[in-house]
Order: C-alpha cells, then sequence, then structure tokens
C-alpha cells in the first residue's frame, strides 16, 4: 500500500507527460527538417537532439523519485576529442539516443495506457464501495452494474460495496503491477538500473 500512491501518481503523470515529450520532440523535428532547406533547420535539429536527452533526464528523474528505481545515465562519448562535432556524431551514432528518442515518443500511447488503467481501477472501485452512502444520501441516482441488477436497496448496495473492497484490492496489485511493468522498460531504455 505503501507504494500504492507514488506508483499511482506515476501512471496518471505518464499521459501528460507524453503528450509534452511528443509535442516538443514531432515539433522541433519537423521544424527543423523543414527549414534544413534554408540552413536555419540545421540548428533547430542539433538543438533537438540535446533536447531528447533533457526530456530523458526528465523522464529518468520522475521514474526514479515516484517508483524508487535508480537509473544510471549513459553517456555516449566522442573517442578522439571533444569537439562540437565529435560529440554531436557519437550522439547520432549513439543506439542509445535512438531508443531515448523512440521512447520518448512511444511514451504517448504508453500514457494513455497507463492513465485509463489508473482512472478506471480507481474509479470504479471508489464507485462500488461508495455504493451505500450514494443510495442513502442521494436517493434520486440511479445505480446499475449492468442491464437488469439495479442497485436500488441496501442488501444490493452492501454487496456492491464488498465487491468494491475485493475490486480495490486487484486494483492496487494490478496498478502497482502496471507501474512496476512501465518502471522496467524505463530502467530498460532509458539507462542501467544502479
Amino acid at each position: 500500500m505503501k507504494k500504492f500512491f507514488p506508483n499511482l501518481i506515476y501512471l496518471l503523470l505518464s499521459l501528460p507527460l507524453g503528450v509534452l515529450y511528443f509535442v516538443i520532440l514531432i515539433t522541433g523535428f519537423s521544424l527543423g527538417a523543414g527549414l534544413v532547406i534554408t540552413l536555419v533547420g540545421i540548428p533547430i535539429l542539433v538543438a533537438m537532439i540535446f533536447v531528447t536527452y533533457i526530456l530523458g533526464d526528465l523522464d529518468r528523474t520522475v521514474t526514479s523519485k515516484l517508483l524508487g528505481v535508480k537509473i544510471g545515465k549513459p553517456e555516449a562519448r566522442p573517442s578522439n576529442n571533444d569537439s562540437a562535432k565529435s560529440i554531436l556524431v557519437a550522439q547520432l551514432k549513439s543506439l542509445q539516443f535512438w531508443k531515448e528518442l523512440v521512447y520518448l515518443l512511444l511514451k504517448m500511447p504508453l500514457g494513455v495506457i497507463a492513465f485509463t488503467i489508473a482512472v478506471v481501477f480507481v474509479s470504479v472501485s471508489l464507485a462500488f464501495i461508495l455504493a451505500p452512502f450514494i443510495l442513502t444520501y442521494i436517493p434520486d441516482a440511479q445505480m446499475m452494474l449492468w442491464n437488469g441488477f439495479e442497485i436500488d436497496t441496501m442488501q444490493r448496495a452492501i454487496m456492491t460495496s464488498v465487491l468494491g473492497v475485493i475490486l480495490s484490492i486487484v486494483s492496487i496489485v494490478f496498478i502497482n503491477g502496471f507501474a512496476n511493468l512501465m518502471g522496467s522498460i524505463s530502467v530498460w531504455v532509458l539507462g542501467k538500473e544502479e
């Protein structure tokens, strides 16, 4: 239970962070590629390489803080010198850069899945648990689990509430497991676990 709330926050943040990463990266790389013909695009594309690493660092930090995994930052270093050109070439040759870029772009669809799982499991569990209170304090509310099973008596509301408690236990286990899966993916893509 102690890890449930950080895991839940991590899953809920996956969608807005995924949208942020996607918008920044697609906009920046598209703008740079479109303006390459005017030569203004080249510095934009170079800047986007470093922006990719900054966004990767942000995701590393969020994952580390909320899931408690430490992800070491891998670096692509040029072998011969530290000139800007050799650093840029080393970054482009680095498999790590391309893994990070693809992961950051895929973070949006992964975030949609994570956000949906978190919201659905938590809201359905809470709605079931609160069925007796809803029936008591909002008598005009119509509650129905499925076609033909209307929660219109206190006995059915209590049964639904017990079902909600069971579902909340399943939800906690499932949300923790899914957050651990997302954390494992982040560790694999963004670096090495320390």
